[in-house]
């Protein structure tokens, strides 16, 4: 048999060489054309999300063909009046999501304790946690293998830092979310004055004298007495001003290094004012008009025994003097009377005090007999007196602070200063220090 004869295929009218006109469309392309105008936009839409192009003028999926300025259809955008979500919304979902996460957690660890005997309730248990701690951590390593079973999946769960994260936020709340250059945080102060209050007023009733004495504003040095085995007398000199101080001014004051590097003392002291002792800080401070106290006695001053209570040490090389002749501030004596009766200090122990980044270990008549106990100050009066400010300082310029005999003799006036007064206090307060 001879194969059927194939039938030739048609082809569509082209173009004519050398730049003739096409031959004129179908008779049916301008009804098919205005039907497509009226296609569904739905239609459409989804043929371009499978890739299948548009339907061409005939009909057929062929190739996309571009369509006329009267076919294209414009999509609308969201409506003015549609719903936008919010922050607030965001914030309600993620917490229904971690309160979900916490039930989940809570079911299944109610399960485990039903399911004792049940390998297979255990199994699932296992693989739950491990499903809630890729959630709650989504940087945790690949589940551990099935064989290891519930203890992996609670492992894998507490080895995420979701507690450390938990913990963090607690710790944060009651906060400002800004604090200065050297660490006040004006929402903790806020809440810790009532306590120092009623310190400052019942417990050590502290009488003050000469307040009036400090200027109300502009940079000014407190140069004061230091005693005490824990430095309460710069947070009791803060208080006290802010009481009987006719403008209430803030203090800021120095605090050795040992103090404000101690674990949790020294960022409770520098949350409410303090400031590490250094002169660079000291002359910001005076410089930004701020009112400061300086302890020039230092480290002597707090670790001399109670034999020797108010008696004043060297105050050192005179670097306070120095800083005051340079920023031209006044510098005003203070004596502080009642720290030195709070910690007895009997003996010193140095054996292990390097070990804890002290210079010493006190002895005293409740530490550390009482242990922790032994830490809670004794209740002693005490008395703070302001002297007249220095006039021999004011009366120099900046540049004396280059001569080291002038330094020395206003260190010394000043030291001398700050012992008449400490004296005077003791008489005023009278013999007996607690009642």
């Amino acid at each position: 048999m001879s194969a059927p004869e194939s039938k030739p295929k048609k082809r569509r009218p082209t173009a004519r060489a050398g730049g003739a006109d096409p031959a004129p469309p179908p008779a049916a392309e301008p009804a098919q054309s205005s039907a497509r105008k009226h296609e569904p936009t739905a239609r459409r839409v989804s043929a371009r999300a499978r890739g299948e192009g548009e339907p061409d003028i005939n009909g057929t999926n062929g190739s996309p063909a571009v369509p006329s300025a009267e076919a294209r259809t414009i999509i609308p955008g969201p409506s003015a009046d549609a719903p936008t979500p919010s922050a607030s919304t965001a914030g309600e979902s993620t917490g229904d999501t971690v309160r979900e996460l916490e039930r989940d957690l809570a079911g299944l660890l109610s399960d485990v304790h039903s399911a004792d005997g049940d390998a297979v309730a255990r199994q699932r248990a296992a693989e739950a946690i491990g499903r809630i701690a890729a959630r709650l951590y989504p940087d945790a390593p690949p589940p551990l293998p099935a064989d290891d079973g519930l203890l992996n999946g609670a492992r894998q769960l507490l080895s995420t830092d979701y507690y450390l994260r938990q913990l963090g936020r607690f710790a944060m709340r009651g906060r400002s979310d800004h604090v200065d250059d050297f660490g006040l945080d004006p929402t903790y102060e806020a809440r810790i004055i009532p306590l120092l209050d009623a310190i400052y007023q019942r417990y050590f009733r502290v009488q003050v004298e000469g307040a009036e004495r400090i200027p109300s504003k502009g940079g000014v040095m407190l140069v004061c007495n230091h005693s005490g085995a824990l430095p309460w007398d710069g947070v009791m000199l803060k208080v006290a001003l802010r009481h009987a101080h006719p403008d209430r001014r803030a203090l800021r004051w120095l605090t050795d290094d040992f103090v404000f590097h101690s674990p949790f003392l020294g960022a409770w002291l520098n949350r409410i004012g303090a400031v590490r002792a250094c002169p660079e800080n000291a002359e910001r401070l005076l410089e930004q008009g701020e009112l400061l106290a300086v302890f020039p006695e230092g480290v002597k001053g707090v670790t001399k025994p109670f034999s020797q209570r108010y008696r004043l040490q060297r105050f050192g090389r005179g670097g306070h003097v120095k800083l005051a002749l340079r920023a031209r501030v006044p510098v005003i004596p203070v004596a502080i009377v009642g720290g030195e009766e709070t910690y007895p200090v009997l003996y010193r122990v140095r054996a292990f005090a390097k070990a804890l980044g002290l210079p010493y270990i006190p002895v005293t008549p409740t530490f550390p007999w009482l242990g922790p106990l032994g830490l809670v100050p004794l209740p002693s009066r005490w008395r703070i007196v302001v002297g007249e400010p220095l006039q021999e300082i004011e009366a120099l310029d900046a540049y004396a602070a280059e001569d080291g005999v002038v330094v020395n003799d206003l260190n010394e006036q000043l030291r001398a200063s700050v012992q008449r007064l400490v004296q005077e206090a003791l008489r005023t307060r009278g013999p007996n220090a607690f009642f």
